[in-house]
């Protein structure tokens, strides 16, 4: 009868642990861990708190001030290896920019920026007798029977500003006030008022009262718009009668 022999190999097994630490491990080297322990470190990204005008640059541990052309508004970010956070390029711009085209804010998005103008209406200070007329840069001479008290206004392109026409009187052109009656002495006129302005004065009598017109020793046209003069005696002196368009 034939025996069979069996021979058992005893060989050393390892136990091998596949143990995950997630925090730390004072003296972790000569701690009694384990054989063939593997140590597998966990990373957690920092978190970054910047302010108003601050941005987190990638690749980069702390805030720094807003570049040229961004809006930077802050805020918490995560630290990230390969993008920009908290900032965004200016799509208006609201100052002038020399070589804007070549500047790397545009360059860098491949000259496919947006840009949109912002526009601030210029501010025309305007004298008594000007006004300044709708989609007209620039004041103007009061038109005739109109009033224009003067005043600052901004540019508009659909309406008049600082002139009034006058519904109960009379104007000449680049007038600051209205008249109501004028005197015809021929083709020319001598617009009346109701305050009077020198002493002594033309007065003239009116159902609605009495009305001035000036009185002047010195040569003075009746108005800016003739040659001609109306020469009055009065007390013995000569005096020349006009309007507030030539003697004020």
């Amino acid at each position: 009868m034939k025996h069979l022999l069996f021979v058992f190999l005893l060989l050393p097994i390892s136990a091998f642990a596949d143990d995950l630490f997630v925090s730390n491990i004072p003296n972790g080297c000569s701690v009694d861990l384990k054989p063939h322990t593997y140590l597998r470190a966990t990373f957690e990204r920092s978190q970054y708190q910047c302010n108003s005008g601050d941005y987190l640059p990638a690749n980069t541990d702390h805030c720094v001030a807003c570049p040229e052309y961004y809006n930077c508004n802050g805020g918490n970010f995560i630290f990230n290896e390969y993008t920009d956070q908290g900032n965004k390029y200016k799509t208006i711009i609201d100052e002038d920019i020399t070589d804007g085209c070549n500047k790397v804010f545009v360059r860098s998005i491949n000259n496919n920026a947006t840009i949109t103008a912002t526009f601030i209406p210029n501010v025309h200070t305007c004298a008594p007798g000007y006004y300044l007329p709708a989609n007209v840069d620039g004041c103007r001479q009061c038109q005739q029977n109109n009033k224009c008290t003067g005043g600052t206004y901004s540019f508009n392109e659909t309406t008049n500003q600082g002139i009034e026409q006058c519904t109960n009187g009379h104007a000449p052109i680049g007038s600051s006030v209205c008249y109501p009656h004028i005197l015809h002495i021929g083709d020319d006129m001598v617009y009346l008022k109701s305050t009077k302005l020198t002493t002594p004065s033309l007065n003239v009598g009116m159902d609605d009262g009495i009305f001035y017109a000036n009185m002047t020793t010195v040569p003075t046209r009746m108005n800016n718009a003739t040659e001609h003069f109306l020469k009055i005696e009065y007390d013995g002196v000569i005096y020349y009668v006009c309007d507030d368009t030539t003697l004020r």
